[in-house]
């Protein structure tokens, strides 16, 4: 499992979600150096990156099942799918606003967690991990978060 935008507040209610739900691994990427410490002392392996760098981030991706992309989604929707050639990546969640269609997956079953804040509310949260876990999932699948901002 692999969490871009860990040093976010969304991110890392994210990642000690997964961890307290029991994940095998949990990797992420981290725009701010400041950020790895904190998450590396949980157990996490973190890299530094701002997503441009394909190798870089297909290194972090490879053998991963799942992605949870919260680094600006939009921004960097692109570079995610080059980066995931050939890592063996099988599926993308990802957070959208209420009424936003899917991001085109690629080859890639996708999971859109559509929600007004982007905040680490548990209820979103919540649906994050629980996209995860749901591995027999395929195609795209669009869930609504009831959270206002």
């Amino acid at each position: 499992m692999v969490v871009t935008g860990a040093d976010r507040p969304l991110g890392r209610a994210v990642v000690a979600a997964l961890l307290r739900a029991g994940a095998a691994e949990v990797r992420a990427t981290v725009r701010s150096r400041a950020a790895v410490a904190d998450l590396a002392v949980l157990g996490v392996r973190v890299a530094v990156s701002d997503l441009v760098d394909p190798l870089r981030l297909g290194a972090v991706l490879e053998g991963a099942h799942t992605v949870i992309h919260l680094d600006d989604p939009a921004a960097t929707w692109d570079y995610l799918l080059e980066a995931a050639e050939d890592t063996g990546l099988r599926r993308i969640v990802t957070v959208g606003a209420p009424g936003a269609g899917p991001p085109d997956p690629g080859s890639y079953d996708l999971v859109l967690v559509r929600c007004a804040a982007h905040e680490p509310a548990p209820a979103l949260v919540n649906a994050l991990v629980a996209a995860d876990q749901r591995r027999g999932v395929t195609g795209v699948e669009v869930v609504d978060v009831g959270i206002t901002g």
